[in-house]
Formats: C-alpha cells, structure tokens, sequence
C-alpha cells in the first residue's frame, strides 16, 4: 500500500517544463539561455506529441533516375513538413534532389559547445547492388555566422557562432532481408507484399479472428526497423527498392508513410478504438492507387501482382472483359449500379476493413457509378471486400433501364 498521498491543489513539479525566470539585476549566462532554449523546444515537443507522429503536407519521394555524380541514383523531395516520434517538426522549406549514395563521415574532432544539440545521424549505407531501403527525414542543425565574443569566458573559437540553424537530413537505411524474407525480391507481387508487411498483421482479417491471442497492432516492418537503425527522430518518407548495379525497380511512399496520428496502444482493445488504424486505412488506399498508376492496367491481373487489396479501390477498366481479366478466378459479384452519393462513404468505411486476400475464398463487391455511365463518361470501376454492406440498392428507371439494380437477396 502507498504511504505518500498527493493532497488536492498540490503542484506536481517532476518532469515539468523549467524556464529561466528573469528579473532586474540577474546575472544572465550562455548558460541560462541554453535552458530556456531547451524549455521552448519541451514545449513545442508536447504540442507535436499529442498531435502524433507522421507527414503533415508534402515531403513526396520521386525517384529521378541515376543523375548524381558518378551516375549515382537521385530522388527528389518535395517541400513538406512531419512530426517526429518526439513530437519535434521537420520543416523542408524548399524542395531537394539527394544523390542517394554514402555521405562522408562526419568529422571526429568535436567540441561541447553551449546550447548543443544531438549528434548527426551516421551517414546513409547505400551501396551499389540489389536492396531495398527506408528514406528518413530527421533533424539538423547548422551553424551561421560568426558572433563577438568579450573574451572574459575563454569561450572556444568553434563556439563562437552567430546563430544555429534548426534544419533537416535525410537517410537511406538499408532494410536487412531477414525482416522481409517471407517476400521473394523482385517478384511480381514483391512491391506489394512488402507495402503489407509495413501495414502490419492489423490490417488483415486474421489479427480480429483471436482477440484474445493477438498482438497490438503496429507498422510491422518500421517496428522491426527500430532494432536495426532507425532512430525515433525520423520520419520515414518511402520505400526504394533497387536489384543489380542501381536498377531501380520501385519508390513506394505510401507503404511507410503515415498521416499524422497517435501511436497504436499497448492494448488490443484499445487499438479497436484508436485512430491510428484509420490512418493505415487510408495508407493501404493511397499506396494500391499509386502502385496502380504505374503498371500496364492492360495485362496486370490483381492475383498475379498483389497479394492484398486494399479493402476498397478504384480501378480504371473499360469494360467488364477488361473487370474478368483483371480479377481472374477471385470470388467477385457485379458489376452492379452505385449511386455516386454513396461512392465517399463506401471509401471512407473502408478504412477500418480488413485488406482484400486474393489468394482466398472471399467475395468482391464490384461496381460501376451510375452517374457516370449514364453520361458515357469514363470507366472507373469500385471494389469492395464482401464485409462491407452492399451499396448496389433496387433501382429502376424507364429512361435509363440498362442501368438497373435488381433487389439484393441475402
């Protein structure tokens, strides 16, 4: 039993925030700014630890093809900023081209300066030859300008600088082949294996079915990547995958890029109710679209590139030839008619699904909006996971009976 109580309308000072407290007369130091520097940036750190962890706006990978010196592989990172898991902004003001290759070492020779900060990152591991890779952001600091100094304190020269910069640097972290040997690499459905095994156990229909068995729910792969390099003060950006002498076979933001949201509890019924999992929802949505953009929708087929779906997705395929070709030998029901009113809300349910095993039994809702095809405009097909209610609601109409819905029979 515990013997100290705490009374009522008692402060509780361990762990709080300590400022410099000025007045008329003080002697100030370098030493006292330092403190009250580093109580600005506590602050700031507890706004962005209760925000959460990820990408605010921008920061977009696009791999520019080998244009760094030595014909080196380049990417170029849009303007952007994120919160790290320390609750600390990155702000990119401008957008950057990084030559991915291993920096220079940072310089042994060191000297505690006042109002330090924490030492660089190692240098990124790039190497030449097949791998795939995890590009951070994380913080940085540079120093401008030189400052006069009394020369009463016997300060160093090397600290002696006008201003320090609050900046960011970025990583490319290698991912050992131990943490996605279950994926074959450079296999048809390597890419979207390894956008899974970052989505985490949660994001399938198998982590629900033993609530009392399973683990919390996490980004399975960056969970792993914490005991292989990655540091809480990144932010992962993307994915890049490379095979050969820098033969670039994908960038994938989206596989470890997560909208800003709270960590996942310790607790697997608090991860029901957490939002986090809504964010890898829409993560598991962005990253099937954009991995979609860049194939030949004309011979990709959804057995023989992906081995999940996201639990809802928009396809653009012209006709229902073109929808049993692409969806094979998968379960599926429809095309059937959706209003478009209902296209948003379908989507944003979705969110919180199970992803779509193509290699199962389960049923796939298709559907055509009516909307659309009514004005002969284009050809976007939705699918759905067979948990999701049908949208396909009983519809007729004389002036547009091909369009049709015939009551759904449970």
């Amino acid at each position: 039993m515990p013997t100290d109580f705490v009374p009522l309308g008692e402060t509780l000072a361990d762990g709080g925030i300590r400022t410099v407290n000025f007045f008329n007369g003080r002697l100030l130091t370098g030493t006292d700014l330092g403190r009250e520097q580093q109580a600005r940036r506590q602050a700031d750190a507890l706004i962005g630890q209760a925000i959460g962890d990820g990408v605010a706006r921008g920061l977009e990978v696009t791999y520019k093809g080998a244009i760094a010196p030595g014909g080196r592989p380049a990417a170029q990172v849009s303007a952007g900023v994120a919160v790290n898991r320390q609750g600390r902004v990155l702000s990119l003001a401008n957008d950057v081209t990084l030559a991915l290759a291993r920096g220079a070492s940072p310089a042994a020779d060191t000297v505690a300066c006042l109002f330090g900060e924490c030492a660089p990152l190692a240098p990124g591991d790039y190497v030449a030859g097949q791998g795939l890779y995890l590009l951070t952001i994380a913080p940085a600091f540079s120093s401008e300008g030189r400052a006069a100094v009394s020369g009463l304190a016997g300060v160093d020269a090397r600290c002696a600088v006008d201003v320090t910069v609050e900046g960011v640097q970025f990583r490319l972290l290698a991912v050992p082949t131990t943490i996605y040997g279950g994926a074959s690499f450079g296999a048809a459905t390597f890419r979207n294996r390894i956008a899974y095994r970052a989505f985490g156990e949660g994001a399938t229909a198998a982590w629900a079915s033993d609530l009392l068995g399973a683990s919390p729910r996490g980004d399975d792969l960056l969970d792993d990547l914490r005991d292989h390099g990655l540091r809480d003060d990144e932010v992962p950006l993307a994915l890049l995958a490379f095979a050969g002498s820098f033969g670039h076979l994908f960038t994938d933001m989206w596989s470890v890029r997560r909208p800003l949201s709270l960590a996942d509890a310790a607790e697997v019924a608090a991860n029901l109710a957490e939002p986090r999992r809504l964010a890898v929802g829409r993560a598991m949505f962005r990253q099937f679209a954009v991995h979609l953009a860049e194939l030949d929708i004309g011979t990709a087929t959804a057995q023989g590139t992906f081995r999940y779906l996201p639990p809802a997705g928009l396809i653009p395929l012209a006709n229902d030839a073109a929808v049993r070709r692409f969806f094979g030998a998968m379960k599926t029901r429809g095309p059937l008619h959706i209003d478009a009113h209902a296209v948003e809300p379908l989507l944003r349910e979705s969110f919180a699904m199970p992803a779509i095993d193509t290699a199962s039994d389960e049923v796939v809702w298709l559907y055509r909006i009516a909307q659309t095809r009514m004005r002969g405009a284009g050809a976007m097909l939705l699918f759905a996971c067979g948990h999701l209610a049908p949208r396909a609601e009983a519809r007729f109409d004389l002036n547009y009976w091909d369009f049709a819905n015939y009551a759904l029979i449970p």
